[in-house]
């Protein structure tokens, strides 16, 4: 069977095929969150970490166009 049998075979039931990989995928994913659900609150506290970072960042950036400009 050379390749191009075997595409045509494959695209007369390409929506059998695209159902498979839907199905497939979800399986994964839901997998994947399984797999990442134990490390969540790290994820958090991290964010949480670089919001504040963020925010300390502008403040002093601020302040800096503060006294830059009172002079």
């Amino acid at each position: 069977m050379s390749l191009a049998d075997l595409w045509t075979s494959l695209s007369d039931h390409r929506y059998a095929y695209l159902a498979l990989a839907v199905v497939v995928a979800a399986v994964a994913l839901r997998s994947v969150r399984r797999a990442l659900a134990p490390i969540g609150p790290i994820v958090h506290a991290l964010a949480a970490i670089a919001g504040v970072a963020f925010a300390v960042g502008m403040a002093v950036v601020v302040l800096f166009a503060v006294v830059v400009s009172g002079t």
